[in-house]
């Protein structure tokens, strides 16, 4: 079997996520990277959309998903990313790194992360 696997970088999500009442009501803007190990030998081979991992429905599927959802922490907010992912495509492995683009803290201007790993048992 091949091992390879996709990158998708920086999609963009505005999510209900924080500690303080305004996040949760008002949102903030988030960047997500994706990476998902898969054997996309049979997808080279065939040329078949059915065959590989869709990355187009799995923006659009983390984005529906952060309009209905608020939570306190990027830790159960990057949980429920790797849910979506790992039952819809089934992957391997997955890396995700959820970031925070600008969170509420006084006198920061950067950014938090947190870096999670799914492995497919």
């Amino acid at each position: 079997m091949e091992s390879s696997f996709l990158e998708i970088k920086d999609i963009k999500i505005w999510a209900r996520v924080g500690v303080l009442m305004e996040e949760r009501k008002f949102g903030q803007l988030f960047s997500l990277d994706v990476s998902l190990w898969f054997d996309f030998s049979k997808c080279s081979k065939r040329d078949d959309l059915n065959l590989t991992i869709d990355y187009s429905i799995l923006i659009n599927d983390i984005k529906d998903h952060s309009r209905n959802f608020s939570c306190f922490t990027i830790e159960k907010y990057s949980s429920e990313i790797l849910k979506i992912i790992a039952n819809k495509f089934s992957p391997e492995r997955i890396k995700i790194k959820l970031t925070k683009c600008k969170p509420p803290i006084t006198g920061f201007t950067g950014e938090v992360s947190i870096t999670r790993f799914f492995n497919r048992e």
